[in-house]
């Protein structure tokens, strides 16, 4: 069974994103990148579950349940909408509203193994972590089966 690790890291490799996987402290000292374009996947550490058959005997899948930022690098300067200017040069109009599709991607790619996806939500960030990113904090629950290859 492959974890959920490495399938995030090749979804992410799949689509072009630079995936990187750890607690939140050394996802913190990451150096962003000055490249406006360039997505971010910052996976912290997952919580696995293991679910057996119902006879105890056995383990039949693995529950995971965690989160990670789908992030680019911020202009601090930028506004969060329109409150100094346009919506068109945003944070969320140049950074997060991009990336709302690509976490729909994502989690199609996910549905698309055949995991059993009980939760895909995410929220908003501005200026995260050290290096200062904009994007998502995105939420996860799923299950994938023992035999899943």
């Amino acid at each position: 069974m492959k974890d959920i690790v490495r399938i995030l890291q090749d979804i992410a490799l799949d689509k072009g994103i630079t995936y990187h996987y750890g607690k939140k402290a050394a996802l913190n000292l990451l150096d962003g990148s000055l490249d406006p374009d360039k997505i971010f996947l910052l996976h912290e550490f997952t919580n696995r579950k293991s679910e057996y058959n119902d006879s105890g005997t056995m383990i039949i899948a693995a529950n995971y349940e965690g989160k990670f930022f789908l992030v680019k690098h911020s202009d601090l300067d930028q506004q969060y909408f329109s409150e100094t200017g346009t919506p068109e040069t945003s944070k969320y109009t140049v950074n997060i509203e991009p990336l709302l599709q690509v976490f729909q991607s994502i989690g199609n790619s996910l549905a698309c193994l055949g995991l059993e996806v009980s939760q895909w939500d995410n929220i908003d960030v501005t200026d995260a972590l050290d290096a200062n990113m904009d994007g998502l904090l995105c939420s996860y629950k799923l299950r994938i089966p023992i035999n899943h290859e």
